[in-house]
């Protein structure tokens, strides 16, 4: 087995990994577009031979989850590889550029191409010749993402993907990785967090209780956060409801929600007829019982935000984004977002100690870290165990 990491081993996003067998098999985990650095510089595209120049083929690409950085050069690469992703996240995928087509930031060529995308189930183990996928699904940010393990050569690999274990599903990260994992020759492991020191990663659950004091408390709030965050979201309705409030958002996010609920099992995910599509006739019912309702940055929900000049703004994303050393790449978003926001946000990635336990559950003789700025990290996290080790001796 070969492992070559195309890029990510210094950068948050954009990760490319390359897996080949002794007999020459070939599959790409994840073909995500570059985010810019945190230091606001924007990263050189790349290009792997097969995959998007020319070259010997490519044989798959499997895709962890469907953010951007993960998904977003799908169309950039050979048409003839198949490509392999969850099958909710195949179709939140497919709503998410449904709305990019109408706002004209996508083509209908693009969805023609989602609509190709092979699926696969956990955990179900997916063959491509001599190597063999087994999916196990994970929490993160994004629903329905997964971590891949790569067995081939004799030699077993963990790819974790973007995972965490503070939001709702995280209790069954590492029961998964006992249960479906074991011990791996190799880990590839995502280490977001680790070069933002000092950052407090609260639950998701504890949000929940912030949410809804600040909903009792006001009486009208505007959110916006990311329209795929199903967590999240499902996080924000919970409280809104709890708060005795409206919960409203526009027709698309509304499709969204409709579409996790008929799939979705657990309570927390169970929106339909207890979310608002926005429209001039509940403006009346609005003022009346108060409500949360999501916004995005766009001349609608300035409109609507216009209605009810005594609101409060909730910001519910990272909060880098509106760094000023971002204002070239997300300048439409700062100018959106009022000064005198609530924050109210988790990282949607693993923290120190999140790693660590997934590194002692499966064991690996090598680990390689990749998404993110800070991979002498790792070594640290090992120099600590082996000093731990010889302090018990």
């Amino acid at each position: 087995m070969k492992v070559i990491i195309h890029r990510g081993t210094h950068q948050i996003g954009g990760c490319v990994t390359e897996i080949q067998s002794n007999k020459g098999t070939r599959i790409i985990i994840d073909i995500g577009e570059n985010l810019p650095a945190e230091d606001g510089r924007n990263l050189p595209d790349i290009q792997v031979e097969g995959l998007n120049k020319e070259g010997k083929n490519v044989d798959a690409v499997f895709v962890t989850h469907y953010h951007g950085d993960h998904i977003g050069m799908f169309n950039k690469i050979s048409s003839e590889i198949p490509i392999y992703v969850g099958e909710v996240s195949k179709e939140i995928y497919k709503i998410l550029q449904k709305r990019l087509i109408k706002a004209k930031k996508s083509s209908k060529e693009d969805l023609k191409l989602i609509d190709e995308f092979r699926t696969y189930k956990i955990p179900k183990k997916e063959t491509i010749k001599d190597i063999s996928i087994t999916p196990i699904e994970v929490d993160h940010s994004a629903f329905n993402s997964h971590m891949l393990l790569i067995e081939c050569d004799g030699k077993r690999l963990l790819h974790t993907g973007d995972f965490r274990t503070h939001g709702p599903r995280g209790k069954s990260v590492i029961p998964a990785l006992e249960k479906y994992v074991g011990k791996v020759d190799c880990l590839i492991c995502e280490g977001t967090t680790l070069s933002r020191k000092g950052q407090t990663l609260v639950k998701e659950t504890e949000l929940e209780e912030k949410a809804q004091e600040i909903f009792i408390k006001n009486k009208n709030t505007f959110v916006m956060c990311s329209s795929t965050n199903i967590d999240r979201i499902a996080i924000l309705h919970k409280a809104a409801l709890k708060a005795g409030r409206l919960f409203v958002c526009d027709s698309y996010q509304k499709e969204m929600l409709m579409y996790i609920d008929s799939i979705a099992k657990s309570d927390l995910y169970k929106f339909k007829n207890k979310v608002l599509s926005y429209a001039e006739n509940i403006k009346e019912k609005m003022e009346k019982m108060g409500f949360v309702m999501l916004v995005r940055p766009n001349s609608t929900s300035k409109k609507v935000m216009s209605y009810f000049p005594n609101h409060v703004f909730v910001y519910s994303q990272w909060e880098g984004y509106l760094d000023e050393k971002h204002k070239d790449q997300y300048s439409y978003l700062q100018e959106f977002v009022p000064k005198d926001y609530t924050y109210l946000h988790t990282s949607g990635h693993a923290n120190y100690e999140a790693i660590k336990k997934v590194c002692e559950t499966v064991k690996p003789k090598i680990v390689i870290p990749i998404h993110g700025e800070n991979p002498e990290a790792f070594e640290s996290m090992r120099a600590r165990k082996q000093r731990n080790k010889n302090t018990k001796r």
